[in-house]
């Protein structure tokens, strides 16, 4: 070789300046870190291998990171194996993306990059619709030959994720509405919001920044939110009114109150105030699907009749959809789950014979059919759905409250028991937050009657475990009144505004 002929190690990488730098920091331990010498520095570290040289020199590109560096600074540790520096201004730029994404060093990267900023969970935007901004942003920055990546980066989006006004508005953009896939997606997500009951069952999930759903419980007029990541309880405000027996229905973003002869008061979570709401039902059990609400009434008196009615929004009346008399059942469990009603259990009226009838409403044939029969006998039972699988809990038969849980397979017709919860309770709602189960309020079998524990479902282990309390008693020591829940999704300015109940 020509080192061991010459006896000279020729290093042209590194010039005779940072080769000073780099003997100082061998000999020393220190090297002074300037904006002139700290990327050579690290270029000389990697070359060399000297970790610790190039974490120094790292540390001081950190230091001096903004918004209009921080991009080459990423690609620069990427290169050069620099670990901390490359965590450290990804998360920079995640945190500022919509900052970062409308500066020259975004708008010049290649679409390959760009696709991977705007695919990840942990960018920092204040809506999804931010996200597709950042795309538009970048295509007109050099429209004519960038427009063909609009389909690529598009799906990214997370159109289920945007509010019904503002995927129209996505929808009327020239790019999207120009583009067959881009279209199908949008159709897709608008099918997807409108049959979807639970959020969890979306194909896609929520950036970390925006999945700001809580579980809301609301007993007489005491309102809390619960911050499941946190187990932390906010107050929401108090409803217009200290009413007992209370449901809670998710409905277009916004709560509603029924009891069993109205829908009484409507919570707007933009405005966070509760407002009154005049909506007559009979006797009727309450669902939300596709959008549209369903309630399915039962008729004791008289000829006995099951009536299934949805409300039409626009002329603010119920439709009867659905009319007949066989296996008329009082207090049955009604969810929603794709495109049906399903009707688990109850009793026959006037009577004390808890029933394992179980049955569901097909909305778009309008018509009732049989299913497999439940494995307990149960009314005033409560549930959820989730993927494929309907889950039923509690409620009660002629030996008192119930702890027995069971689950329906939609796909196989089939029922299977699974762990009972900690308390026999009825009156209750089970709720699914980040593909969880959790049991919260109704009536337990106690003198005090109502129940605040709220449980959690552990599929691990087959059981549910106490997670927390809901936190009345704080409050108001003598409040007796039933609790009852739903999943709702709050901005993030409302949670911080909200008051910490211990």
């Amino acid at each position: 070789m020509k080192e061991n002929r010459e006896g000279i190690i020729r290093l042209e990488e590194i010039s005779g300046t940072i080769m000073e730098d780099v003997l100082e920091f061998i000999y020393t331990g220190t090297v002074e870190v300037t904006q002139e010498n700290a990327e050579d520095l690290i270029a000389a570290g990697n070359y060399l291998i000297i970790p610790s040289l190039k974490t120094i020199s790292g540390r001081f590109l950190e230091r001096e990171m903004s918004n209009s560096n921080c991009i080459s600074t990423f690609y620069f540790a990427e290169k050069y194996e620099c670990d901390e520096l490359v965590t450290n201004s990804r998360c920079f730029i995640h945190e500022n993306i919509v900052t970062v994404a409308k500066l020259d060093e975004f708008l010049h990267l290649e679409a390959k990059e760009i696709e991977k900023w705007i695919s990840s969970d942990e960018i920092t935007v204040t809506d999804e619709a931010d996200v597709f901004i950042i795309i538009l942003d970048w295509i007109n920055h050099r429209k004519s030959e960038r427009k063909a990546a609009l389909e690529e980066l598009f799906g990214h989006v997370r159109l289920g994720f945007l509010s019904r006004d503002c995927l129209e508005d996505v929808a009327t953009n020239e790019l999207v509405r120009e583009n067959f896939a881009c279209m199908k997606l949008v159709m897709d997500a608008t099918i997807q919001m409108a049959t979807l009951v639970n959020e969890d069952d979306f194909l896609q999930s929520p950036r970390r920044c925006l999945d700001k759903r809580v579980i809301v419980a609301r007993g007489g007029k005491y309102t809390f939110c619960y911050l499941s990541k946190g187990g932390l309880w906010k107050r929401l405000p108090d409803g217009l009114k200290d009413t007992n027996s209370l449901k809670l229905i998710k409905f277009r973003d916004q709560l509603l109150t029924s009891t069993n002869c109205q829908i009484s008061e409507r919570y707007d979570s933009i405005f966070n105030v509760w407002s009154e709401l005049n909506l007559s039902i009979d006797s009727a059990k309450l669902a939300v699907l596709k959008g549209e609400i369903y309630a399915v009434e039962v008729e004791i008196y008289g000829s006995r009749k099951t009536v299934t009615k949805r409300y039409n929004v626009k002329q603010c009346v119920w439709e009867t959809i659905h009319t007949y008399h066989e296996q008329c059942r009082q207090d049955a469990c009604v969810i929603a789950a794709g495109r049906h009603l399903y009707s688990f259990g109850g009793r026959i009226p006037r009577s004390s014979n808890y029933v394992v009838i179980a049955e569901r409403f097909d909305t778009v044939e309008n018509k009732w059919e049989r299913i497999a029969d439940m494995l307990e006998g149960r009314s005033d039972a409560f549930g959820v759905a989730s993927q494929e699988k309907i889950f039923v809990a509690g409620g009660k038969n002629s030996t008192g409250r119930l702890k027995a849980c069971e689950m329906y397979n939609t796909l196989t017709n089939e029922w299977q028991l699974i762990a009972n919860l900690n308390v026999p309770r009825c009156y209750g709602s089970m709720v699914c937050l980040n593909g969880k189960l959790y049991v919260l309020g109704g009536e337990n079998q106690f003198r005090d009657n109502r129940e605040l524990r709220v449980e959690c479902f552990d599929p691990a282990n087959d059981q549910w475990i106490h997670e927390t309390t809901i936190p009345v008693t704080n409050i108001d020591p003598e409040n007796n009144n039933t609790f009852t829940g739903s999943v709702l999704k709050l901005s993030k300015e409302l949670l911080d505004k909200l008051t910490i109940v211990e």
